[in-house]
């Protein structure tokens, strides 16, 4: 195709967090180049919070992500039935709001525009619409995966403004001090002002539905036990995200032709598998992509191998954190989960913030693995060469 053809420079098919990141920083760098966002929902990056540790970016990645940071605290908690700790180390969390608010008025976006057929060079929208470009970006989440290689963390969080203030100066990471209901659960809080915070119920299961409704009480009981009263609820979010238990969990073989791989098209963000595959989080590994690919030439013979190696890469990195995943899901009962991370934040300041970030040392490996106080050795080695049903299978006839 000769560029005559080319409606635009790129197209972002998709406006979460990853595409909208990488728009408009091309925009900044490059203010010549034709870019466009396709989103189907109401505003760019849907209805989220995306929160980072101090560490899990250099400081070159971090400016790509400083001008949306909604707030910054000096360290965060945990508390455990026998064990709470404090963690001296800054927290950043970015609110929707602000990233559509930035990205809309620097990127032409195109809301409630349903994409139906993504391929190198063109998207196709339902009303039969098409856009060609030079290089399209898929961000629209995790495509399909395969339900046996998959455990999940969902959860419902509702943004509170509340009657008195609550005290809290940092975020609660973690208060699993709650009962278990057959997951490791915790509350996560994360406190905007003096009366308004996020509170969220989150469930490491098996399972991947969500009862907002059940959730929702949930939260307001914790509330009620914590002596804060509720004014207003002002949003709420929810999600249930796949937990990598092994590395072909994604179904993107030739035979799925919707697969992320098999479509040649860059993808980024949970879809091209840039997340951390214990906790979840998305922004550290997206950001790291961004930052390469801002390096070299906006076009899909430039960016597309460097995604995908990209990929791999990060599939190759997290190993252990899908080991984890297995011992956390395959090698102890639910309720008895959250001794695994209890264990874990009695550990070293550095091995948890190089957890997070992802880059776990060798000698870490070994420390996590021979600590883990729930779980037999014989059914860790299980989990280590095991697949999910022949696992459970052998339990059963134990």
């Amino acid at each position: 195709m000769s560029d005559r053809h080319y409606d635009y420079d790129c197209v972002f098919v998709g406006g979460g967090l990853s595409n909208s990141l990488l728009a408009y920083w091309i925009r900044q760098r490059y203010p010549k180049l034709k870019i466009l966002i396709l989103e189907q929902g109401e505003k760019l990056g849907g209805n989220h919070t995306w929160s980072f540790h101090e560490g899990d970016l250099t400081q070159e990645e971090f400016q790509l992500v400083e001008p949306f940071i909604s707030k910054r605290w000096e360290g965060y908690s945990v508390a455990f039935p026998k064990h709470s700790r404090r963690m001296d180390s800054s927290y950043y969390s970015i609110k929707s709001e602000r990233l559509h608010e930035r990205v809309l008025e620097q990127v032409e976006t195109l809301l409630e525009t349903q994409v139906t057929g993504v391929a190198p060079f063109n998207i196709t929208g339902k009303n039969g619409q098409q856009w060609a470009a030079k290089c399209v970006f898929d961000g629209r989440g995790f495509p399909v995966f395969n339900p046996e290689m998959v455990a999940f963390q969902k959860f419902v969080g509702l943004d509170l403004e509340l009657i008195d203030p609550h005290g809290l100066t940092e975020p609660i990471l973690m208060d699993a001090t709650c009962p278990q209901l057959n997951s490791f659960r915790f509350f996560y809080c994360l406190p905007w002002d003096e009366k308004r915070l996020l509170v969220e119920d989150t469930r490491y299961s098996d399972t991947g539905e969500v009862d907002s409704e059940s959730f929702g009480a949930e939260i307001k009981s914790f509330c009620e036990k914590k002596g804060w009263k509720i004014a207003r609820i002002l949003r709420e979010e929810v999600g249930s995200l796949p937990i990598p238990l092994r590395a072909k969990y994604l179904l993107g073989d030739k035979g799925q032709p919707e697969g992320w791989m098999a479509r040649l098209v860059p993808c980024l963000g949970v879809r091209g598998g840039f997340f951390h595959s214990t906790t979840g989080y998305s922004l550290p590994d997206t950001v790291r992509a961004i930052s390469r690919i801002l390096l070299v030439k906006t076009e899909y013979q430039s960016v597309y191998p460097i995604v995908v190696t990209l990929s791999k890469q990060v599939a190759k990195r997290q190993w252990f954190f899908r080991f984890l995943n297995r011992l956390l899901f395959q090698g102890c009962e639910a309720n008895c989960r959250y001794r695994i991370l209890e264990f874990f934040y009695r550990m070293p300041k550095g091995l948890i913030r190089r957890f997070y970030a992802g880059k776990l040392w060798p000698t870490d490996y070994i420390r996590i693995f021979l600590g883990a106080p729930p779980i037999k050795i014989r059914d860790a080695f299980r989990c280590l060469f095991h697949n999910r049903q022949r696992f459970q299978q052998e339990k059963v006839n134990a």
